[in-house]
């Protein structure tokens, strides 16, 4: 069976034909699919015969990156190392050195993610701002998520959400999504129209949209493991 650090989830669809089993990277779940109609114990007897498929799976899955004295997080495509400060008395704070942080080390892991929260809040509030003005299209709402599958998205009532994990990607990166959900604003669809103005707009043009993709395929299961 799964090792009892790794999550099973299961989940029962009406519309599933068939069992499936896929990894949640970010979390590093589990997910076993069910119709139905399908017991639970065909569904243990699945997971059993598919063993060796899971465990090369979460064997492969990016190391989850660890908020604590003497790691590094990625702050803006930069890898910023976190410095435990015990009789500090500043709180949290950022500069040159590394990312510092004041107190009993059990709570490294905590004030380190309230750090990014709000420098996330701040630098991805900022960016949206500019891009709005540089595109002419201004978003009715941002919201910041903690959202694991999916970096941004946008409403017809032209609300758009970012992860805050974003604050990690390189500078281009983090521009391109914005950019990409405040097209969405004008075109909401992918269509040509949409990709085109998205282009015109990222940096290096088509070629640069690209390359953005490219690194968040790559790179981005990592960050989204984070905090």
């Amino acid at each position: 069976m799964l090792p009892p650090t790794v999550p099973l989830v299961w989940r029962r669809s009406k519309r599933a034909r068939r069992m499936t089993l896929r990894i949640d990277a970010a979390q590093g779940n589990v997910v076993l699919t069910l119709p139905d109609r399908t017991s639970r114990k065909q569904g243990l007897l699945f997971l059993q015969q598919h063993m060796n498929w899971i465990s090369s799976s979460l064997a492969s899955l990016p190391e989850k990156p660890i908020l604590a004295n003497g790691h590094d997080i990625m702050i803006e495509g930069c890898l910023v190392p976190i410095l435990h400060e015990p009789t500090a008395r500043r709180g949290t704070w950022l500069d040159g050195a590394g990312l510092h942080v004041s107190g009993d080390a059990e709570h490294t892991e905590r004030r380190v993610r309230d750090f990014l929260l709000k420098l996330a809040k701040d630098r991805l509030s900022t960016a949206v701002k500019r891009q709005s003005e540089k595109m002419q299209l201004t978003p009715s709402r941002l919201d910041l998520r903690d959202a694991r599958t999916r970096w941004g998205s946008c409403t017809r009532q032209g609300r758009i959400m970012l992860s805050w994990r974003l604050l990690m990607t390189p500078i281009e990166i983090r521009d391109y999504v914005i950019i990409h959900e405040l097209a969405h604003l004008k075109h909401f669809d992918h269509g040509t129209d949409f990709w085109a103005l998205v282009d015109h707009f990222c940096s290096n043009g088509r070629p640069g949209r690209l390359a953005a993709e490219r690194w968040l395929r790559e790179n981005g299961t990592a960050l989204l493991r984070a905090a």
